[in-house]
This record gives structure tokens, C-alpha cells and sequence, in this order.
């Protein structure tokens, strides 16, 4: 299945017009079906949204992403009750012993830095470099006792950016600034699957900060990061700032196809597809089941 990401630039108004999502602007009206709707992101904060429609789109499972005024994602809309079988599937969740949850993280820290490895070889990166990148990769121990996901992080950035950058979630800089919004969208896109199959966002299995709300948004999402990073490398270039052509590439790149399970999905898709192959991982407590993007090249 194909989904739509719908970009709010302008509008005065949004509503339900049978199932079907409204956009008023001035006199024009636009009418999309919401069963092709994956995510509706609302730039202006003049737009007005009807309680009705916001009640609906729980219904369908549409993430609705609001931005603040310096038009960076500011609040995500997720439905209370996306899954029939709730309690079952908490259940089961709050079963997840130690040893299974560090294996699992073990993996998916794997995952990522063969795959930021992979966006290294793309971009034709020193070959000396990747190689010290797959080293990492291999040698990460459960749970990450030894923390490779930093060490890789941080010679994968500079191998990104040059060696004066810094990533940092608060600098302004154009590059961390595009890291920084690609991230909130992909980490509300994560959020919105892992609801609707019923899981509890808060409960981790690497990140497991009282104080967070999405621990196990951002344990799943991190094998996805990778697709953003080349995002921002082939988007920002020499600019000053994002500019809304820089933001609509971007819903365009969760629509771009990437490898997982031996086939080409929209990462869209592969978001979903990875889900459901975690959580039937983690409750059989088989690891060789789980779907994951094979390089976390989206094209």
C-alpha cells in the first residue's frame, strides 16, 4: 500500500467532508480521501482544525503533525485507543525480560552503524573510514555495554559534515537544523505505527528515561536515522536555511523506496513492516525475524 503525506503550506481551514479531508483556502477547496492518507503535516499556524476531523483521523490511524512558528515540528496526534486488542498486546509487552531486550537493542545498534556505513559508501566516503565503521558495527556487545552507537556516531558526523561538526539537537546550523526536523517527522511516523499495533510508546528497550514518553519510539526508529542523514546531506548543500522546497524533498523521501525483506518498499511501508516484525521478535523471543532496511539508502 502507497500513502500520501499531505504538506500544509497555506489554508484557512481543515475539516471532515464525509471521509474525505478537507482544505479551504480563500475560495479554492481541495477534497483527499482519508484511506490514502498516511500523515497530514499542518506549516501555518493560522490554519484551523476542526475537532470533528481530529476525531476522525484517529479513526483512519493519520498522524497529524503540527509546526510552531519558526515552522518546526512542534506536536504530534496520536488516537488513545488505535488497537482493538490493547491490553493483550501491553501485556505481552510488559513481559519482555531483560536478556531479550538487550539482544534486541544489541541489534538494532548493529543495524544502524552498518547502515550509516552504507551511506558512507554511497557518498563515496574514505574507504578507510567505512571499514572502521563495519569494525564497530561487528563489535557491539549486548546491550551496547561499550557504546559503538557513540563512537560511530561520531566519526560517521564528521565523515558526513567534515571533521568541525558537531551534532548537537539545539545548534542552528543548517545541517543540524535539517537533522533535527527530519528526525521529529520520522520519529512521529514511528510513533504513529508503534500505537497503532498497540504497543506503549514509553516502555524501551534501550532508552529507558523515566522522563520520556517515547522511549520505544526512539529505540525503533534509530535503524531508520540513516535515511535522513543522506536527506540532509544531498538536500541542505550551501543554504543558510530550511527553506519549504528543503521540507517538501523531505515528505518525498518517506515516500522513496528502500530495501527490507528482500523487496522494495516505501519507507512508509517498511516502517510498518519493521514493526510488526518487532514485536513478533521480541514476543518469541527470535531475533532472526526481524525485518530491517538493508543499507538505509531510500531512493
Amino acid at each position: 500500500m502507497s500513502w500520501r503525506i499531505v504538506y500544509i503550506a497555506e489554508a484557512e481551514e481543515m475539516k471532515l467532508y464525509l471521509d474525505n479531508l478537507k482544505v479551504i483556502k480563500d475560495d479554492q477547496e481541495i477534497l483527499i480521501p482519508l484511506s490514502d492518507i498516511h500523515t497530514i503535516i499542518v506549516d501555518n499556524v493560522r490554519t484551523v482544525v476542526t475537532g470533528r476531523l481530529m476525531n476522525k483521523l484517529t479513526e483512519y490511524h493519520i498522524l497529524l503533525i503540527f509546526c510552531d512558528e519558526s515552522h518546526n515540528p512542534n506536536l504530534f496526534c496520536l488516537g488513545l485507543y488505535s488497537h482493538y486488542r490493547v491490553y493483550g498486546v501491553l501485556n505481552k509487552q510488559l513481559e519482555w525480560q531483560d536478556e531479550i531486550r538487550e539482544k534486541m537493542w544489541q541489534q538494532i545498534i548493529k543495524i544502524k552503524i552498518n547502515n550509516q556505513a552504507s551511506v558512507l559508501s554511497y557518498l563515496k566516503k574514505e574507504p578507510e573510514m567505512i571499514t572502521k565503521m563495519k569494525g564497530l558495527a561487528n563489535g557491539v556487545l549486548i546491550g551496547d555495554e561499550t557504546n559503538r552507537e557513540g563512537l560511530a556516531a561520531s566519526l560517521y558526523f564528521k565523515g558526513l559534515f567534515g571533521s568541525d561538526f558537531t551534532r548537537e539537537r539545539n545548534a542552528i546550523d543548517t545541517f543540524n537544523a535539517a537533522l533535527n526536523y527530519g528526525y521529529i517527522v520520522l520519529r512521529a511516523c514511528v510513533a504513529r505505527t508503534i500505537v497503532a499495533y498497540g504497543l506503549h510508546p514509553a516502555f524501551g528497550i534501550g532508552h529507558r528515561n523515566q522522563f520520556n514518553a517515547f522511549n520505544l519510539v526512539d529505540d525503533c526508529m534509530e535503524v531508520f536515522r540513516p535515511i535522513i542523514d543522506l536527506w540532509v546531506v544531498l538536500t541542505v548543500g550551501e543554504e543558510e536555511f530550511l527553506t519549504r522546497e528543503m521540507k517538501q524533498n523531505l515528505v518525498g523521501r518517506l515516500n522513496a523506496k528502500i530495501r527490507i525483506g528482500g523487496q522494495n518498499q516505501t519507507v512508509l511501508n517498511a516502517i510498518d513492516l519493521y514493526i510488526q516484525s518487532f514485536i513478533k521478535s521480541m514476543n518469541s523471543k527470535d531475533l532472526s525475524l526481524l525485518l530491517y532496511p538493508a543499507d538505509g539508502i531510500a531512493v
